[in-house]
């Protein structure tokens, strides 16, 4: 293919970012279409890309036989949905995550996406972030010897929109997940024990929909590898998102709380500006992210985040919300037949 024609199916914050990506800044794809259920946003949309469609059921979008692939921004509750009927069309497919929120749907996903010989790519993003990178080479290399230990951080400055918290799943589907995935990506383990602890402490409008805003989770791997993660809606300074790898030679520290070199001094102390949001911190990730599933597709690569990553993260999500929910560590076996 000399062009990968991509249709991006969600136009919220994330949605809008990748048709953006995938319009302006990625050599090989074009953005053909793009779906939303609102025409407010759609009118927005084509008033600054007026050659692309729209279509607010996705449906018509995937029925577009010009059309190589879709990038799925929908909110997670339409993930699985939508996943079966972009796979049903035929197309290649990259979805945010989670894959879905139901083991059972996630195990169905696995199957079809095989029966198809499908291209799924999930949005694991911090993969492909330049300091999380460089630091997976690192580890693989044996350059700070064996890892031992991983300890995540992930603060969102507020709590989201009540609307938008009753279809994600939750504090750890929503926000810890993309932890969770990174304890698999540098253990190179699997896990046979979870435990989590959390509550609201903050938000008590969270209690009405079932959701917490703060959550610590510890994770232990068959190689012996330890994991502590911290989820809060909590972080009223800005954007927060670190992780610690230590090594038997060694460590490795990524994450940072401000992208500018300005500094402030004055009487009260030193300041500076903190990150505002995901989009930000993440925004060259991104793109990345997007650029290797184009590349992967022009290329005939298989995926470089497969549906079984969802999966393995999803039994975990949901093993810490067992946790959680009964205020007892939560074991794991045969990860390896999942």
């Amino acid at each position: 293919m000399t062009k990968i024609r991509c249709g991006v199916i969600g136009l919220g914050r994330l949605g809008s970012q990748h048709a953006a990506n995938i319009a302006g800044c990625i050599l090989g794809s074009e953005l053909l279409a793009v779906s939303d259920s609102s025409p407010e946003v759609l009118n927005r949309f084509q008033s600054q890309y007026p050659l692309v469609q729209t279509f607010q059921d996705y449906h018509e979008l995937l029925a577009l036989k010009e059309l190589d692939a879709v990038v799925i921004a929908s909110s997670t509750s339409m993930h699985y949905e939508m996943i079966v009927a972009s796979l049903q069309a035929g197309k290649a497919i990259f979805c945010e995550k989670p894959l879905t929120l139901d083991r059972k749907e996630a195990l169905a996903l696995k199957t079809l996406v095989h029966e198809k010989k499908a291209f799924v790519q999930l949005g694991f993003m911090r993969r492909f972030d330049k300091g999380y990178q460089q630091a997976k080479k690192m580890i693989e290399s044996g350059a700070i010897g064996k890892p031992i230990s991983l300890l995540g951080i992930s603060r969102d400055p507020s709590c989201p929109p009540l609307a938008f918290a009753k279809t994600s799943g939750g504090l750890i589907a929503d926000l810890c997940v993309h932890d969770i995935d990174l304890c698999r990506w540098f253990s190179g383990s699997e896990v046979t024990q979870v435990y989590a602890r959390g509550g609201v402490v903050r938000y008590d409008e969270l209690l009405k929909i079932g959701d917490i805003d703060h959550v610590n989770i510890d994770f232990t791997f068959e190689n012996g590898f330890l994991c502590s993660l911290e989820g809060s809606r909590n972080s009223s300074y800005g954007y927060d998102v670190r992780t610690e790898v230590v090594c038997t030679q060694g460590a490795a520290f990524i994450g940072k709380l401000n992208d500018s070199s300005l500094r402030v001094m004055d009487s009260q102390g030193i300041h500076k500006e903190t990150i505002p949001g995901f989009l930000e911190r993440f925004k060259a990730a991104y793109l990345a992210e997007m650029e290797h599933f184009i590349s992967d597709l022009r290329e005939g690569n298989p995926s470089s985040v497969p549906v079984e990553e969802g999966l393995m993260a999803l039994e975990l999500v949901l093993a810490a919300n067992e946790s959680l929910r009964t205020n007892s560590p939560v074991s794991i076996k045969n990860t390896k037949d999942i």
